[in-house]
């Protein structure tokens, strides 16, 4: 069964700061940037574990898009991979629950 792929309003905030950051100085790269980076997330929908569990945080996973790393949980009643945020990974790691 496929699992829906949710996103954290955290997330959404990292997602539009990350290309925005990208489209001032290109806005096609920022596109493509995008657009490559949306389809590695999709790739939880059918594949939810695919990603490595963190240390230290139970129930959160991460998968990299170089160089970003996109930190999630699986809810396996609901069937979802809620991402929860996108991190460049030269920054310290996210404030995770």
């Amino acid at each position: 069964m496929e699992y829906k792929v949710l996103f954290s309003e955290d997330a959404l905030t990292d997602l539009d700061e990350i290309l925005e950051f990208i489209r001032k100085n290109n806005v096609a790269a920022a596109e493509r940037f995008g657009n490559a980076l949306l389809n590695h997330v999709n790739l939880l929908a059918q594949f939810p574990h695919i990603g490595a569990p963190v240390v230290r945080r139970p129930g959160i996973r991460k998968l990299l898009h170089t160089p970003i790393r996109i930190y999630y949980r699986i809810d396996e009643e609901r069937k979802t991979a809620e991402v929860i945020h996108f991190w460049h990974a030269s920054r310290r790691p996210p404030k995770l629950p």
